[in-house]
């Protein structure tokens, strides 16, 4: 199975080139890498839950997630699967009201359009745990 999309872009290598622009400071160079009509998903259990549209989506995600936790992102490992790729990370995330952290694996869904990310849908492996952190008991 390939992991290239109808516009003949490697998938794995942009979500790499995705990944490496953000660890860079690049938001703006990464943001160009995203389809004009991107959404992305996190559970809508979690503050910043729910669906996303677009970079200024993405932006308002970040900033809402920003009030609530601090992040580390271990090394991530993308692999092809048919038309989409799978990113695996695994996260700590510190809550900034507790102090508290939790430690997850993450799995993120990646789908592509017009040799473009399209859309990333998110699975945190505890959202409980995530939450619980907020808790200052």
């Amino acid at each position: 199975m390939s992991t290239r999309d109808t516009a003949g872009i490697d998938a794995v290598e942009l979500v790499n080139e995705m990944a490496r622009r953000f660890r860079a400071g690049d938001h703006d160079g990464a943001f160009e890498l995203l389809h004009p009509d991107f959404r992305i998903q996190q559970p809508a259990s979690l503050p910043h839950g729910g669906w996303h549209r677009g970079r200024d989506g993405m932006v308002e995600m970040g900033v809402t997630f920003a009030r609530h936790w601090d992040r580390t992102i271990g090394d991530p490992r993308v692999l092809g699967c048919g038309d989409r790729v799978v990113q695996i990370t695994t996260q700590t995330w510190t809550a900034k009201p507790s102090g508290r952290s939790a430690t997850v694996d993450v799995v993120e869904l990646f789908s592509f359009a017009d040799g473009r990310i399209a859309e990333i849908r998110v699975f945190q492996q505890d959202t409980h745990a995530l939450l619980a952190t907020l808790d200052e008991a």
